[in-house]
């Protein structure tokens, strides 16, 4: 049903099999409603969306029997992929829905959805005796659930609750991955936090469930449809996305942006190359009539979104998902606390992410964040903790020398010399003599004329435990550092060991 094919953080790009065809994820589902839909389907799968979401119990509520009876892909015009929402966001919105957990369930095997929600409860932004019974709730309506999915073709999705009280939201998920019978998961009712741009309080409601949710299930992002948070949450194991926020922006004359969003009136250019942008200027979009204006924006932002995609996905191929979030997180004040979340979340990515991949490329450094980067920290780690031993038999003398910027002035280990060398550099921290030129050392690109306090004061911390820790062991080696300081740091590194 679904398989990873790559993977980069706990980010993956999988393959999921549903009766309609198989999706490529992460996979990105706009929102359809069939009643005020400016943009139409052809256009939608024109930019390369293959799979759409609608909600069934709005289809009950218009259509009765007629998608039943045609097939909801019949009535959409829609030979793509169908994921049909149960009518939990109208809970979220008004409070309630007429309709039970049975008759929507039911409803939505007879029209023939490719993947389908139960009627869950959202918890969205309460107080914390609401959000449990949501979580319980939720859970209780799973469990009676079985027996009307058991026999259909339909995909389920079963959400997870909690908002965001986490200890909740785990609650939930493990409760969650004990229920038979669902093949998708899906984070639930963070649209409060999204339309308030607190995307760091989603992402550590997405870490929170899948930390205890079963690694190799889909999960699904209700409601995130900025481009800006797909990558990191991707990162994090997201694998599927819905929103309807390319067309309500656009409706508001609001368009995305590399960088947030921006107000047509607002702008006096549009940055932005697609083929739905690049025909026009502002002034010629704002005197357009409203509908076709509305359309042209939504095909832009669907453009966004899709980019932020594909993005995301070559990011994935090519190792470079947390280089990526490293530069995203610098485009907007919700970003660079989404970068926070990643760091603080770093030990549950270490899990996933690859430490051998078949084709070998530079690690690029910008911040003392980057020495969480998965390939920077296993160097690390082995290093630093001591797990790859240092060659100091018959050394008498540890000499502390830059690592040079030039491999070829690599120093060449002389087994009959009494002098060890150690280098130390602003990312890697330390180098032993004999791995100068061994991946990672010589394949680190970060801003060399202009390095970050904050990595330099890591370097001399790092250079000072790890010398330390060799003297505890060999306390009988001299200790010199060497007179070249490109980096304004040697008189830092000398006072705190204690050398004249």
């Amino acid at each position: 049903m679904f398989e990873a094919r790559e993977v980069d953080l706990a980010g993956r790009i999988g393959r999921l099999h549903t009766a309609h065809g198989t999706i490529e994820t992460p996979a990105f589902f706009p929102v359809i409603d069939l009643e005020r839909q400016e943009v139409s389907l052809e256009d939608i799968s024109r930019l390369g969306f293959r799979q759409v979401i609608t909600n069934a119990y709005l289809l009950l509520k218009r259509y009765g029997r007629e998608p039943a009876e045609k097939g909801v892909h019949r009535v959409l015009g829609w030979d793509g992929i169908v994921m049909t929402d149960s009518g939990a966001y109208q809970i979220l919105q008004y409070g309630s829905v007429d309709v039970s957990l049975e008759e929507i369930v039911r409803y939505q095997a007879e029209i023939g959805s490719d993947i389908s929600v139960i009627l869950d409860i959202p918890t969205g932004d309460t107080d914390r005796a609401t959000a449990e019974w949501s979580v319980e709730e939720t859970l209780r309506r799973a469990r009676r659930a079985l027996a009307l999915i058991r026999d259909t073709k339909n995909l389920w999705v079963l959400p997870v609750q909690g908002g965001r009280y986490l200890d909740l939201v785990e609650k939930s998920a493990r409760e969650a991955r004990k229920i038979p019978g669902y093949s998708i998961y899906a984070v639930g009712s963070p649209t409060v936090f999204l339309e308030k741009y607190d995307y760091y309080t989603v992402l550590s409601i997405v870490a929170a469930a899948k930390r205890n949710l079963p690694p190799g299930r889909p999960v699904h992002l209700f409601g995130a449809g900025h481009p800006l948070i797909i990558p990191y949450a991707v990162a994090l194991g997201i694998d599927m996305f819905d929103s309807a926020s390319y067309i309500l922006y656009a409706r508001d004359d609001r368009v995305f942006t590399s960088t947030g969003v921006e107000r047509l009136d607002r702008l006096h250019y549009l940055p932005c190359e697609c083929p739905h942008c690049s025909r026009y200027t502002p002034q010629e979009l704002l005197a357009m009539e409203k509908r076709e204006r509305t359309r042209i924006l939504a095909l832009h932002n669907l453009c966004m979104i899709r980019k932020s995609i594909d993005e995301t996905k070559q990011a994935i191929k090519e190792g470079r998902l947390w280089e990526l979030l490293e530069a995203l997180s610098h485009h907007h004040p919700s970003t660079y606390e989404s970068m926070h979340a990643i760091v603080e979340n770093a030990d549950y990515i270490y899990r996933f992410s690859p430490r051998v991949r078949g084709v070998v490329r530079g690690v690029r450094a910008y911040t003392s964040r980057s020495l969480a980067n998965p390939r920077l920290h296993y160097y690390r780690y082995r290093v630093l903790g001591f797990k790859y031993e240092p060659r100091l038999n018959n050394k008498k003398t540890l000499l502390l020398a830059p690592y040079p910027s030039d491999i070829e002035n690599c120093p060449r280990p002389d087994p009959a010399s009494e002098i060890y060398i150690l280098l130390y550099h602003p990312v890697l921290g330390v180098v032993p003599s004999e791995l100068c030129g061994v991946f990672p050392t010589i394949h680190v690109h970060w801003p060399e004329r202009a390095p970050e306090r904050g990595l330099l004061s890591q370097m001399v911390r790092d250079v000072v435990g790890y010398v330390s820790r060799v003297l505890e062991r060999h306390p009988e080696m001299r200790v010199v550092v060497d007179a070249r300081d490109p980096w304004g740091v040697r008189k830092d590194i000398v006072a705190d060991l204690g050398l004249e």
